[in-house]
């Protein structure tokens, strides 16, 4: 039997999962149930989040790497931007919280995400309880506000 500690059996298996759900044309997302089609249209390389209700799944102790034993739901809580270099706004990224442990992840927008289902989670954040942002300013993560509507609005739908 394989160690856990054996990175070769990691890339292995990670790979594993996903030719899987590639070749299965995608995955059933754990919260909503729906089947999440994976295809070139969705812009990235890998579907970390369901585009339906925009929950993810925490199956990642770093980036890529299926390694987390946790495998909480991640609820999709607000948005932030990524990280392109001083004074610069980057992509509006995805703020997903675990439920079962305190992990946070950024996960970026997928093409074929629905532009009023992430407005809406935008929207939502603003009454976000006061104990989940003390957890992301914790964990270094601007929460997008109010402020950030116009251009949280050029992104989704262009000038």
């Amino acid at each position: 039997m394989k160690r856990y500690e054996d990175s070769d059996y990691f890339e292995k298996k990670r790979l594993q999962d996903w030719n899987k759900e590639h070749n299965a044309g995608g995955f059933r997302c754990s919260h909503c149930r729906q089947f999440v089609v994976i295809n070139d249209y969705m812009g990235t390389v890998n579907r970390n989040h369901c585009n339906i209700c925009f929950w993810s799944k925490h199956v990642d102790s770093q980036t890529g790497d299926r390694r987390s034993d946790c495998k909480g739901g991640m609820q999709p809580v607000g948005l932030t931007f990524k990280h392109e270099g001083f004074g610069k706004v980057g992509e509006i990224m995805f703020i997903h919280a675990c439920l079962s442990c305190p992990k946070i992840h950024i996960n970026r927008v997928a093409r074929d995400d629905p532009e009023y289902g992430i407005l809406e989670i935008f929207e939502q954040s603003f009454s976000m309880a006061a104990a989940m942002k003390q957890r992301l300013e914790r964990q270094g993560v601007y929460l997008l506000c109010k402020q950030d509507t116009d251009q949280v609005r050029i992104q989704l739908f262009g000038k």
